[in-house]
């Protein structure tokens, strides 16, 4: 053999040994690996699980207010006077020494206490809503990533055997000079560099894949493990109340009809009592009798607040009819969407029945091709033309699998 060529082979060799050890390096990753690790290192996630846990805080202030107000007042207060010069005795008293524990609370009205905490609780199910929906994003960013990779991956897998196959039979045909001249060496040398070629652009789309991926799932890592095809199943159509996207109109429906009952509310009658006991004296030697408590009835009501009110009622009436827009839209959309999604499944599912029947045919002819080129009676252009579609059918099929993955994927997205 020429010595270039052996050299070609020992450099393609040593080639596809690196890129096989790049590829498997020992590791096999399901999505799910890739997904709970963007789950905790996601800031978006952590940041509404913030907010969920300040708004329980919060709530819990909100209802504080309601509660018993109590306090402790002190204080002593001595006016000197100065000849016929000092404050007014009439004002002062002479001086002013407390010492009172004093209590108050709201009495009325009650529907603005129940407004108040059931628009805090219908924010915290609002959030729980935002969280879960965040969470359903990043899975299916995650999944659409995993499986864009995934197929780069098996698509310069298959390059890379195939390219290796035809590495050995190049061998054969070259040694064998009593069955093929130097013209069908070339012939099927081009086709090797072509394949070469091909593994080589995969391997870079492979990097970018891997290096999207990794940066959506906040991973640092220069390895690339060999990624296992998922299997993701068709989940059963949920009633449209228990679906995220859709769960936030109505979230949204009951704090604007909440936020109109504590409108109307903040404008009725306001009632709270009050209590102390203590010490209240005018002189220091009148402390000592001086024990005593008091209770009463605070009333308050608003009489005029220059059209706030109905102006705040308007911007309510605005706010849920846009909510009632957005949601007829979704409605109509996810109806026809996910439809749709099935009928693609549908069609992925009928094309890859044909292409496995496909793929049997290309197996066969690409057997009794082997077999002929062993003993001369092909052309090494029939051969090459066999080669080609086998390597054709296993990217179709591998395509369309990873095809329907990523529509399952899509309509899982819209019914979680």
């Amino acid at each position: 053999m020429h010595p270039t060529r052996k050299n070609y082979f020992r450099i393609t060799g040593f080639l596809f040994f690196v890129l096989t050890a790049t590829i498997s390096h020992g590791q096999f990753k399901a999505v799910d690996d890739y997904y709970n690790t963007a789950l905790a290192n996601s800031p978006v996630i952590a940041d509404i699980e913030t907010k969920l846990q300040q708004n329980r805080y919060d709530s819990a202030l909100a209802g504080a207010i309601y509660k018993p107000q109590i306090a402790v007042n002190a204080q002593a207060l001595y006016p000197p006077s100065y000849g016929d010069y000092g404050y007014d005795k009439i004002v002062t008293n002479s001086g002013h020494y407390q010492s009172v524990i004093s209590a108050t609370e709201l009495i009325s009205p009650r529907k603005e206490v129940n407004a108040n905490r059931l628009i805090n609780a219908y924010h915290n199910d609002s959030l729980a809503n935002e969280a879960n929906q965040a969470k359903n994003q990043l899975r299916k960013d995650v999944t659409d990533k995993f499986l864009t990779t995934c197929l780069l991956q098996q698509q310069m897998i298959f390059y890379m055997k195939s390219d290796s196959f035809l590495v050995d039979e190049l061998k054969k045909v070259y040694a064998d000079t009593t069955l093929y001249n130097m013209d069908d060496y070339y012939g099927l040398l081009v086709e090797e560099h072509s394949e070469h070629t091909q593994v080589a652009q995969y391997y870079a789309q492979v990097i970018k894949a891997f290096s999207d991926l990794n940066e959506t799932c906040g991973i640092v890592d220069t390895t690339f493990p060999t990624l296992t095809v998922p299997d993701l199943k068709i989940l059963a159509r949920p009633d449209m109340n228990q679906v995220y996207a859709y769960r936030k109109f109505k979230v949204d429906s009951m704090q604007i009809a909440e936020q109109k009952i504590l409108l109307n509310a903040q404008y009725l009658p306001h009632f709270s009592w009050y209590a102390d006991a203590g010490i209240l004296a005018s002189q220091p030697q009148y402390i000592y009798k001086s024990f005593g408590n008091s209770v009463g009835l605070n009333l308050s009501m608003p009489i005029y607040d220059g059209n706030k009110r109905k102006l705040q009622s308007r911007a309510l009436v605005a706010s849920e009819n846009l909510r009632d827009k957005y949601e007829k839209f979704f409605t109509r959309v996810y109806t026809s969407h996910t439809l749709l999604v099935i009928k693609q499944i549908n069609s992925a599912n009928l094309l890859l029945s044909q292409l496995k029947g496909e793929a049997e045919e290309a197996r066969l002819w690409m057997k009794v091709s082997v077999t002929e080129l062993e003993t001369g009676n092909v052309s090494i252009s029939d051969f090459i033309l066999a080669l080609k579609k086998d390597l054709e059918v296993k990217t179709d099929i591998v395509q369309t699998q990873i095809g329907k993955q990523s529509l399952i994927n899509e309509y899982n997205f819209w019914n979680h």
